[in-house]
């Protein structure tokens, strides 16, 4: 006949360091995460004058920004509403 036995420890008695967490989930990561526009943002808020001119920073426009505007029109809008 087998046995098997089990032993029940306390956590004084494990190491934390090797105690791992279950890996995160796509949508916990994007929770976490802070939009690569909000930190090109505040850097240039922080740089102020000393932030380089050639470095622009665009929103991205989407068909809800634009409205139902017909396909042939939106490529032009698109070009109107970004910085030059």
């Amino acid at each position: 006949m087998r046995t098997i036995f089990t032993r029940i420890l306390p956590k004084s008695c494990l190491n934390p360091n090797r105690i791992q967490s279950p890996p995160l989930t796509k949508n916990q990561e994007k929770a976490f995460k802070e939009p690569l526009i909000e930190i090109m943002q505040r850097r240039q808020a922080e740089a102020g004058a000393s932030w380089p001119q050639n470095l622009r920073i665009e929103p991205i426009m989407s068909r809800r920004a634009i409205g139902k505007a017909p396909k042939s029109l939106r490529v032009t809008l698109k070009k109107m509403l970004t910085e030059r």
